[in-house]
């Protein structure tokens, strides 16, 4: 009985860890609106690239004459979140069945009625 249960183990550790290590394809073009405490909302389209690439516009309705504000620079996927490496912080967001969405600066999700995902196009 003790080495059918040593086998059922190994089993599924095994079986685990190549669910874990599988890659993760987060590449396409996700849009949505982010609340903006001093505008009517933040437009935002994510370009993710094969190539570990990001560009990142965003467009600040009813502020900035509709300009469009870009950044762009390398992400990662790192232990299932995807991380957007800008200058100013590191962005995070939780990878979903084709959405990403806004993490908090310590990786957890933001608590709040408000939409914080992006939806990936096709």
């Amino acid at each position: 009985m003790k080495s059918i249960l040593k086998i059922l183990v190994v089993v599924c550790m095994f079986f685990l860890s190549c669910k874990s290590n599988e890659a993760i394809d987060v590449t396409g073009i996700y849009t949505g609106e982010f609340p903006c405490g001093d505008c009517a909302g933040i437009e935002q389209k994510m370009t993710l690239n094969a190539d570990s690439t990001f560009v990142l516009e965003r467009v600040y309705k009813g502020k900035g004459d509709g300009n469009v504000f870009k950044e762009s620079g390398k992400y990662l996927v790192v232990e299932g979140k995807l991380v957007l490496d800008i200058k100013t912080s590191p962005f995070k967001y939780k990878i979903g069945e084709n959405f990403i969405e806004l993490l908090d600066i310590d990786g957890n999700i933001i608590k709040s009625d408000l939409n914080y995902k992006l939806i990936k196009q096709n």
